[in-house]
């Protein structure tokens, strides 16, 4: 495939200012009233839809997603037909872990359904966000050096950042498989009482 390095180079220069000023909203910035579905949607899709980078073939959510999330325990059910902010942060949590991990890993990774937890898993995750975004941008600037030197055009610079992004992606998927490998059974209190 053939790219226009100056193009693309300004695309990359976008994306980093963009990720230099994004930021998740903290548990107290999200909404304080119930929404409706709808609602909910449009505001995960607001906040992340920029992990979608063909929004005629993909969507971050839908209801059915979100049904589906419900059925599969990962989010509690609404109430009343609204969700609140523990339901936003998990949305916001869930769609961010589905872009790397099977939805098996992203159970294991989610805060149970207490208000409390989910708010001190929903501090460490934007605080992560935080900081991993800036490490990635770092390092596809690190990357994408020979897109922006104006004097080298071998024709395959942009295919070279493509090809280590995804392997960079797939390492990081392994990594991330592997430790949520690690976990811990659950404990269960079935031991007998000693005589």
């Amino acid at each position: 495939m053939q790219y226009d390095k100056r193009q693309v180079a300004e695309k990359l220069r976008r994306w980093e200012r963009f990720l230099d000023a994004f930021r998740l909203p903290e548990w107290d910035d999200l909404p304080q009233i119930d929404l409706y579905l709808d609602q909910v949607i449009a505001l995960v899709n607001q906040y992340l839809g920029f992990f979608v980078y063909d929004p005629e073939a993909e969507k971050l959510l839908t209801p059915s997603m979100v049904n589906n999330y419900v059925k599969l325990r990962l989010l509690p059910p609404p109430v009343r037909k609204k969700y609140g902010r523990k339901h936003i942060a998990l949305l916001l949590m869930i769609c961010t872990f589905k872009q790397s991990v099977s939805m098996a890993a992203v159970s294991c990774i989610l805060p149970q359904d207490d208000e409390t937890l989910i708010r001190e898993e929903y501090a460490r995750f934007t605080a992560s966000y935080l900081r991993i975004s800036r490490y990635v941008v770092q390092q596809a600037k690190a990357s994408a050096e020979p897109i922006f030197d104006e004097t080298v055009d071998t024709g395959t610079e942009v295919g070279d950042l493509i090809v280590g992004s995804s392997i960079a992606a797939s390492f990081a998927r392994l990594l991330a498989g592997k430790l949520i490998a690690l976990h811990l059974p659950e404990e269960t209190d079935d031991s007998e009482p000693e005589q």
